[in-house]
């Protein structure tokens, strides 16, 4: 990997690196990443940035599990066989919206600070990076792997040391990463782009729309056009890198959902200020998330819950939206029309002061581009306009014809082409914007694109002013004057064809026309031989294969669906998934056929008529419950940054638990001038406690603060008395601001008697079955918490419930603590269907409850039922059996 100011260069040859975010540990389904991996392929993603979270892979100091579902070679094996190249992000911190910010649990107990140099911290970290670099290191490009950039640290701008920034760099180095190193900015910011602790490629992230949801409709800001000063200010012989742009947007307890979001951050946004990044001359750009995913277990940090759908590109449950293919759209035109690459800014001019134009010239030829877009961003207006070309090929405004225009419709931005030479064709200019361009034998195929309704104009160099148009009527003119072919249009619904006369030199084009709609089912795969096929119509197309005179076609169906061809003439047969396709050849080139969609009828069973089991699950809360294996909470002294109010700590992380529900058992002898009980929380949003007394419900909160009034009725005088808290937790905060706020505490400062001075409180805990000694190592640290039912292996597909009682759900009956629910269902879906699956959860909002959804042992939901806003939870195949037996286990804390 080399680069200039320009762009990078693998293995010598130039490329924009258009980037999407993929976690791993958010879709725990290996089988699955084939799917990603190959969906960003067709989009037109060449590089995936992947955080590596060392939470994820490590419950214990000195302990690592990289199998399974945490199995890294397979990982970066599977990008590498889609031709997906990897940025390598491993921190040792990495925020990512997950628990204490990609930090094990064990690292909480710290009494350093992280985040900075100093040898406990440093101790730490170099263990983490010593691990995962044996699965890094392998997989660099120039030892035959995927990644081609690694990333030092994460976003690290605030209490910054550049000495701890040097020794990560250091010792990526001393453990064998050799390429480029990079650093991303939470904002354009300058820091580590030189001096201690810079890396080889600076750069930044962007996220311009923010994260409120609730307002989908307001773009609080104006697309940035400060980048390119600050770019040559800071770093210009390095190429603007956006590490992290924003794809989506997170959500939080209580929100909007994330359909919102989709809203917020759609392909409209897309439009807009992807093409303004490249306007500013980003090459290096990765949009956070492409796929987001789930946070299943408590690897979420507090602020947000299961899903991470992110309003991405490819939803949660792995489907496509209008961004992805708006996406695709732009991704290939950055693939195929090369001068894009290397360009400087020039001086451009439009008609209309409401439209901002950014010129850019190829520094080696003569190809120009002109990208618009409305000056106040978040405008909706429609305007018209010119552009005043200044080019080799002359100054003149477009289009030229008269009563023709060049629209701009709201929210919308366009990247068009001037002077530019594709096969054997000479392009003046196009209004309309490039989707690609092909070689088709002897003829060369360009296919153009706009919103319906829109007038196009398209000018090339020609010996011949003869064309002919089929398909859509797209009220086609032409004209013809000193060499050039000016072919005015309008954008239809669907595509047009327009065909132009053989010249002399035996060279011939082929000019297609689509509405945005139509263009967005376009697709341009290229085979393994590097040839690209125009394929149109299917959900999705995976890859094209040329065997002989067989077009070998990859991809997915939703409906039936019309498919139609651009290759070259030797094809004579085409397949689809292996099944043959009859295809009819068209008078203008192309071949078009019929591919069936899915056919069978998917069977999907009612739960509510399930059979359903049922058990209660506090007997922590009886007075006589045996705690002799809990852990006495004795600790006087912690290493937290926030002290407890009162003694003991009442910290989980100080006794080794780091996730989920934790119990607090408490024993005092009663005295006379005891009043009451005061209880302080230490939890995230979301979380919510219970509290008992010898075995009476006092109440359950969801703030931190309560005070409770104790009288005889509850208390036993001169006799033990017994407290039980449960705490359910949301987990821990990140330390994006470098302050330790991941150590937040999980537990209670202060629980305390009123009244009485003298009155002390023995204390144990109980969090998950072994606490750092994790009981189930093949979901890992992050699957479950210490109710009851959990350490019992009640969520286990294999737990023997004939022995409970039956139940029915819905279950009105009011039942208080804890409860837990299990049926078992079968699955038996048609091969080679993708049937993405959920569980929808119905209540009325005032019914306060948290429940935990385990479906064959596996975390998949946290629900809060008078929270929000999730109800519908993803079950990604793999974890769950599409063709066998299943098990549905539910903890309900009401």
């Amino acid at each position: 990997v080399t680069w200039d100011q320009y762009s990078l260069k693998i293995n010598g040859e130039r490329q924009f690196i258009f980037s999407g975010e993929f976690h791993y540990y958010r879709l725990p389904s290996p089988g699955l990443w084939d799917d990603i991996f190959e969906k960003f392929k067709a989009l037109g993603f060449n590089t995936a940035s992947i955080y590596f979270y060392w939470g994820y892979h490590s419950p214990k100091q000195g302990v690592y599990d990289f199998e399974g579902v945490r199995d890294l070679s397979r990982l970066l094996e599977t990008a590498k066989k889609y031709g997906i190249n990897v940025i390598s992000r491993a921190g040792p911190y990495i925020n990512a919206e997950v628990s204490e910010g990609g930090y094990p649990g064990w690292l909480t107990t710290m009494k350093s600070k992280a985040r900075v140099g100093n040898p406990e911290y440093e101790t730490a970290w170099k263990e983490w990076l010593t691990e995962v670099d044996k699965y890094l290191v392998p997989n660099q490009i120039d030892k035959g792997g995927a990644i081609i950039l690694n990333q030092i640290e994460n976003e690290y701008a605030y209490g910054i040391d550049p000495s701890y920034m040097q020794a990560i760099a250091d010792k990526f180095r001393e453990d064998g990463m050799t390429v480029p190193s990079t650093f991303n900015d939470p904002w354009p910011g300058d820091h580590f782009a030189r001096g201690e602790g810079s890396v080889d490629i600076y750069g930044w992230d962007g996220y311009p729309v923010q994260f409120d949801c609730r307002n989908p409709d307001i773009w609080p800001v104006n697309a940035s056009t400060y980048y390119r000063e600050f770019h040559a200010n800071v770093n210009p012989t390095q190429p603007m890198a956006l590490y992290e742009f924003q794809g989506g947007a997170f959500d939080p307890w209580g929100g909007p959902g994330y359909d919102n979001c989709r809203k917020l951050v759609n392909e409209q946004f897309a439009k807009v200020f992807y093409k303004n990044n490249y306007a500013q001359g980003a090459t290096i750009q990765n949009l956070y998330m492409a796929y987001g995913g789930t946070s299943w277990g408590e690897s979420p940090t507090s602020s947000v819950y299961t899903s991470y759908d992110y309003g991405a590109p490819i939803s949660e449950a792995r489907l496509m939206t209008p961004k992805a293919y708006e996406i695709k759209l732009q991704a290939t035109f950055l693939r195929d029309v090369k001068p894009f690459l290397t360009t400087t800014n020039i001086t451009a001019e439009v008609d209309n002061f409401a439209i901002r134009v950014d010129g850019l010239r190829d520094v080696s030829g003569a190809t120009t581009f002109y990208i618009v877009q409305h000056q106040v961003t978040n405008t909706t207006n429609a305007d018209n306009f010119h552009i005043k070309l200044n080019t080799a090929d002359g100054e003149f405004a477009i289009p030229r014809k008269l009563d023709t225009h060049i629209t701009l419709n709201g929210r919308d931005a366009k990247i068009l082409t001037a002077s530019y030479d594709f096969g054997s064709q000479h392009l003046l200019y196009s209004t309309s914007e490039i989707f690609t361009h092909i070689k088709q034998d002897s003829r060369d195929v360009i296919l153009v694109y706009a919103y319906e309704g829109e007038h196009g104009e398209f000018a090339i160099t020609s010996v011949s002013g003869d064309i002919q148009a089929y398909g859509v009527d797209a009220n086609v003119s032409n004209s013809f004057d000193h060499n050039v072919l000016q072919v005015n249009y309008i954008h239809p619904e669907g595509s047009t064809y327009i065909s132009t006369t053989p010249s002399e030199d035996g060279s011939e084009m082929l000019l297609i026309v689509s509405g945005y709609s139509s263009a967005l089912r376009w697709w341009a795969p290229q085979s393994s031989g590097g040839e690209t096929v125009l394929v149109s119509g299917p959900y999705l197309v995976r890859s094209a294969e040329i065997e002989g005179s067989q077009l070998v076609l990859m991809g997915d169906t939703d409906v039936t669906t019309d498919i139609e061809i651009i290759v070259s003439e030797v094809i004579s047969e085409v397949t689809w998934n292996g099944i043959h396709v009859v295809v009819t050849p068209t008078q203008y080139g192309t071949l078009t056929g019929q591919l069936p969609g899915p056919e069978q009828d998917v069977e999907i069973p009612d739960l509510a008529q399930a059979t359903w089991k049922y058990s209660p699950a506090s007997p922590e809360t009886a007075n006589d419950f045996n705690d002799t294996n809990w852990v006495p909470a004795d600790h006087q002294a912690t290493n937290n940054p926030r002290q407890p109010m009162n003694l003991p700590v009442l910290y989980a992380d100080d006794y080794g638990y780091h996730t989920g529900s934790l119990w607090f058992r408490g024993k005092f002898n009663a005295t006379s001038d005891i009043t009451g009980l005061k209880v302080n929380a230490t939890m995230g949003p979301g979380s919510a406690w219970i509290a008992w007394l010898n075995g009476d419900y006092l109440g359950g909160m969801t703030n931190h603060f309560y005070e409770f009034q104790l009288n005889d009725t509850v208390l036993r005088q001169a006799e033990e008395n017994v407290i039980l808290l449960l705490l359910w937790t949301t987990g821990h905060q990140e330390d994006f601001v470098t302050n330790d706020e991941y150590k937040q505490p999980r537990g209670f400062s202060d629980v305390s008697l009123l009244g009485s001075q003298t009155t002390e409180i023995t204390w144990k805990i109980q969090g998950n079955s072994g606490g750092q000694d994790i009981a189930d190592t093949v979901r890992g640290a992050l699957n479950e918490g210490g109710l009851y039912g959990e350490r019992m292996g009640w969520h286990l597909p294999e737990y023997p419930d004939e022995t409970w009682g039956d139940a029915t759900v819905p279950d009105t009956k009011a039942k208080p603590g804890v409860s837990w629910y299990r049926t078992t269902f079968e699955l038996d879906f048609p091969k080679n269907y993708d049937v993405p699956m959920g569980i929808q959860f119905s209540d009325t909002k005032t019914e306060r409850y948290r429940a935990l959804l385990f479906i064959n042992g596996w975390q998949l939901g946290k629900y809060a039922n008078d929270l929000g806003p999730q109800t519908l939870f993803y079950l990604p195949e793999g974890l769950l059996n599409h063709n066998g037996k299943n098990s549905i286990a539910i903890g309900v804390i009401a």
